[in-house]
This record gives structure tokens, C-alpha cells and sequence, in this order.
């Protein structure tokens, strides 16, 4: 695994959610999937989608929150590093679910994803040669950050969404911190 990607020119930092995911995320969801005996449950079971959600969103958004740059989270969904959460669900579910979630998330908060089929190694490796893939993934990339308008970003979607899954967390607080912090940098 290597770090995020800084993009230096433009002041974006690339935040890869693989590694967040094999690093922290699957750990918290079996903890909190075997405290609640739902580990024997299909990823399509209610509770066990509220589990992934609360992991996922609030992991990605306290990565978010601690840099100081502009980011984005960038997914290779075409694989998983061999994970715990694989003695419980297939890679192939994992993959189609957490797809489905970053897609969802996006949609919600002012957060940007960005699904390659490309691992983030193999992004920076054409990075570094200067390859034409590279370089449109990363304008691509850049144009995504640089569309997000904070200032017109509303969050009655997502409290529909919250009260809907129960993330309790998620609460005006926490959307207001990560506001605040993406109009710092802006």
C-alpha cells in the first residue's frame, strides 16, 4: 500500500479508499457486525447495510476532515486487497456495495469520489511517465473538486438519508464541521 497521492500543481490531495477500507473500515464493521451477531447475514440485510454505511461515511469523512487541501477519494473497483470481511462476503459483493455507497454518498455530501478501474499504484505509475491515462484521470479528477460548490450544498437529502439507516452520527454538528472545513480550503 502507498500513501494519497499529493497533486502538487493542483493543491489536490488524492485520498485512496482501498487502503482506508483494508487499513480500517472492514475492522470496524466486524467488530460492529460480531457484537450484534449479524456476521451470518447477507451484506443485503438491513442491519448489516447500516453498519457498512455508518463505517464507510463516518471513516471518510474524518479523512476528509483532517487534511488541509483539497481531496478526493478515489476507488479502484475492480479489487480488493485480501481483507478480514472476505471470510463473511465475497470480494465481488463487497466491491458492488461499497460502488454503490461512494456513488450514493456522493449524491449527498459534499464529498468527491472518483471509481477507476485502475488501482491508485498504478495511477501513479502513469502519473510519474507522464502517460495520457494518467493525465486525463487526474483532469478528470481535478475537474470534479473544482465543480463542487459548497455554498449551494444543502443537507435535507442526507438527514433523510441518516434518519432512514439510523446513523446517528450524522447529525447537523458533524455536517456543519464538515462545511466549515471544506470552505476553509476552498
Amino acid at each position: 500500500m502507498m500513501p494519497d497521492i499529493t497533486l502538487r500543481t493542483h493543491e489536490i490531495e488524492i485520498i485512496d479508499f482501498n487502503e482506508l477500507f483494508h487499513k480500517e473500515i472492514q475492522y470496524n464493521i466486524i467488530e460492529s457486525l460480531y457484537e450484534l451477531d449479524l456476521l451470518d447475514h447477507s451484506i443485503n440485510n438491513i442491519n448489516v447495510k447500516r453498519w457498512f454505511l455508518h463505517q464507510i461515511i463516518y471513516s471518510v469523512c474524518e479523512k476528509v476532515l483532517s487534511k488541509n487541501t483539497k481531496s478526493i477519494v478515489y476507488f479502484n473497483n475492480t479489487q480488493l486487497e485480501e481483507n478480514e470481511l472476505m471470510k463473511y462476503f465475497t470480494e465481488k459483493d463487497q466491491l458492488n456495495f461499497i460502488t454503490n455507497v461512494l456513488r450514493r454518498i456522493e449524491k449527498l455530501l459534499p464529498v468527491k469520489f472518483y471509481i477507476s478501474k485502475y488501482s491508485i499504484e498504478y495511477l501513479n505509475h502513469l502519473i510519474d511517465t507522464n502517460d495520457g491515462r494518467g493525465q486525463t484521470t487526474v483532469n478528470s479528477m481535478v475537474h470534479k473538486v473544482n465543480s463542487l460548490d459548497i455554498t449551494k450544498f444543502t443537507f435535507s437529502k442526507i438527514k433523510t438519508f441518516t434518519k432512514r439507516y439510523e446513523l446517528s452520527f450524522l447529525n447537523t454538528d458533524y455536517f456543519n464541521r464538515l462545511s466549515t472545513k471544506l470552505l476553509i480550503i476552498r
